[in-house]
Parts: C-alpha cells; structure tokens; sequence
C-alpha cells in the first residue's frame, strides 16, 4: 500500500467519523404528539428544572405519587437527578475520576431530594417552571422511576446513603453513566417523554437544556 493510500484511508475514516458524531448531534427524536404543550381545559402538572452548575434537577410538587416509603415521602416538594456514582455519590472529584467518566461507561445513581420552600426559594440555582400536562407528567415519573436498580422481585433497592441536601438519599440506578448519556441527557430524555421538545443529544451540558427551555 503506497504512502497516498494510506492517507486517503486515514481521512476517510476521520470523515466518516466526523458525518458520524455530527449526525449524532443533529439527531433529534420527536416527542409523544399532543402531551406538551398542555391542551386547553385540562389538568395540568408545573415541574421545575434546576440548572445546577453542570448538572440538571427535575422537580415537582409531591401528590400522592412517590418512589418509596422514605422520611421524604410526605414532603411538599421533591427533586430528582441521575449521575456518575464514583463523582456523584462517592464525592471523587479527582481528575482521574473526571476523565473516566467521561470515557467510560460506569455505575450510576439517583439523587432524591425532599423540601418544604418552593424550588425558586430553596436552590441558588436557576430555576425553570415547566407547565406539563398530567399525562405527559406521568411518562416524566414513569421514566426516572424507571431508572432506579430493582431486585428480583420488581422492588427498588435500599438506599445507599444520604443525599447532598434537604432531606435526601441516593439510591443504585441502571442505566451506565458515559459522557454521550449524562446526568443532563437524562433530564432531557425525561422531558422528552413529557411531550417537551428538546434534543438529549444537544443537552450535554446542564445551560444547553436550559437554553433550550428557555425557548418552548
């Protein structure tokens, strides 16, 4: 094989894996018809994102609808997220830490999180209310309740330790946690099933879902 042979295949492949990552980024799948925005005369559901520095939070004011039987249960309000468990949960900020979790699949785990304030009063973060209606709030809750680790039985697992803040824990989750699929991917998938239209793939940092919220 000559030298300019090798080279053509060499850029071939660095095309092909630029249409690749670029059509990743432009693909974005539609949201369930009809659910957002809500239509006229009908219940509705007001969720709030917070725009935590580089990692998203969904939440809701509680109505009978929960995830277990914890001290939290009975709270005003509830919040969820999803991440890395090493960088998350086991507090490891270390560079080493950083980079896996970026490169390489990796456990992962959910944060609830229970308060009395409203969510505008409780975070120093920014906070976005979303007007959902109540079925498109119901595939919301029936996608992140998907997401916690269960045993045999259907039953999601103990918690694993206390969570970050309010009354809260974290829990074993199953999906892996990789830089493509992050803690804001995620919110965005749930917000998707809600009928919102945003795009997981084009929300991998926490301001690219807000921004696109910003403009429902």
């Amino acid at each position: 094989m000559t030298r300019k042979q090798k080279i053509a295949i060499g850029l071939g492949i660095l095309l092909g894996m630029a249409i690749a990552i670029a059509s990743y980024f432009l693909y974005c799948p539609s949201p369930t018809a009809g659910l957002f925005p809500p239509p006229p005369n009908t219940k509705t559901r007001t969720i709030y994102f917070v725009q935590h520095e580089w990692h998203s939070g969904l939440a809701w004011a509680q109505r009978g609808e929960n995830f277990g039987t914890e001290e939290w249960k009975d709270a005003p309000y509830v919040e969820v997220g999803w991440g890395d468990r090493q960088f998350y949960f086991a507090g490891d900020q270390s560079i080493p830490s950083m980079l896996r979790a970026v490169f390489i699949p990796s456990a992962s785990v959910m944060h609830v999180a229970s308060f009395a304030d409203a969510p505008e009063k409780f975070f120093k973060f920014p906070v976005l209310r979303i007007e959902l209606s109540e079925a498109g709030f119901q595939n919301l809750f029936a996608y992140v309740k998907q997401t916690f680790a269960v045993n045999e039985k259907g039953d999601r697992l103990a918690a694993i330790g206390k969570g970050q803040y309010g009354v809260s824990n974290f829990y074993a989750a199953v999906p892996r946690y990789f830089s493509a699929f992050n803690c804001n991917t995620w919110a965005a998938e749930a917000l998707r099933n809600a009928g919102v239209s945003v795009c997981p793939n084009r929300a991998v940092l926490a301001k690219n879902l807000g921004e696109q919220l910003q403009h429902q």
